[in-house]
């Protein structure tokens, strides 16, 4: 056979399948791959292990993707999270709590101090009304001054009482300035009675240093001024010793 009767051959329809389909096994993977259609890839399609932590999308996992019960001691941060109290004090009471959930027993009840006066009448600026000294430690301090108001007709008057305990730095032994809580009574004298009485609640929790002493506080202010009320103010004042948690 010439070879100029080769080259004019047309080629033949089963010469022709074969290009194709050559091309489409050699093209249709890169084709897959680019082009998936939506929804195609699921669960099955996916290798165990085969999505990293970079390839979650910030915000993407919230708490109705997290199995109840499935996140553990193990995988939270200490320093952010109190775990559970892992045993109890079969006896006296628990001194402090560690961030793993560690309990430190104590055989004796906490300590406490406390103390009340008289009645004092207020005078001008700040009036002392109870103290009370306390060595050094974790307390909640809890006062209650009871203020009876006598003055004019018509006259409003308000009753400050402050509970302040000195703060002092336990690496430097330097004063950095007073834990306080102040609360306010108001009362209306009426004319048909110009006496009128409550009390103060006043709660605070304090961590000391050095021993220092609590003090109870009271000031008066009326409107008008003039005839000066008089405000006669006693307290209770207690300290019950407490334990910081770890």
């Amino acid at each position: 056979m010439r070879l100029k009767s080769l080259v004019r051959r047309r080629p033949s329809a089963p010469l022709i399948v074969s290009f194709v389909a050559l091309f489409v096994a050699l093209g249709g993977v890169g084709y897959a791959a680019t082009q998936l259609p939506a929804n195609s890839v699921g669960t099955a399609q996916l290798r165990n292990g085969s999505v990293g932590n970079w390839k979650l999308k910030s915000g993407a996992v919230g708490a109705r993707k997290i199995i109840n019960g499935s996140v553990g001691a193990n995988k939270v941060l200490p320093s952010q999270v109190q775990l559970r109290l892992s045993s109890s004090c079969s006896s006296g009471a628990i001194a402090a709590v560690a961030q793993s959930g560690n309990i430190t027993c104590t055989p004796t009840q906490p300590n406490e101090w406390g103390t009340s006066s008289s009645a004092t009448t207020l005078g001008t600026g700040s009036t002392s009304v109870a103290t009370q000294s306390l060595p050094g430690g974790s307390y909640l301090m809890m006062a209650y001054p009871h203020a009876v108001v006598s003055g004019a007709a018509g006259q409003h008057v308000e009753v400050d009482c402050t509970l302040s305990v000195p703060s002092v730095s336990s690496s430097t032994g330097v004063p950095s300035g007073p834990n306080t809580i102040t609360k306010t009574m108001a009362v209306d004298l009426a004319s048909g009675s110009q006496s009128q009485a409550g009390t103060i609640p006043l709660v605070l929790p304090v961590s000391l240093a050095t021993p220092q002493t609590a003090t109870v506080a009271c000031t008066d202010t009326a409107a008008p001024a003039t005839p000066a009320p008089t405000v006669a103010v006693d307290s209770t004042l207690n300290a019950i010793q407490t334990a910081s948690n770890g």
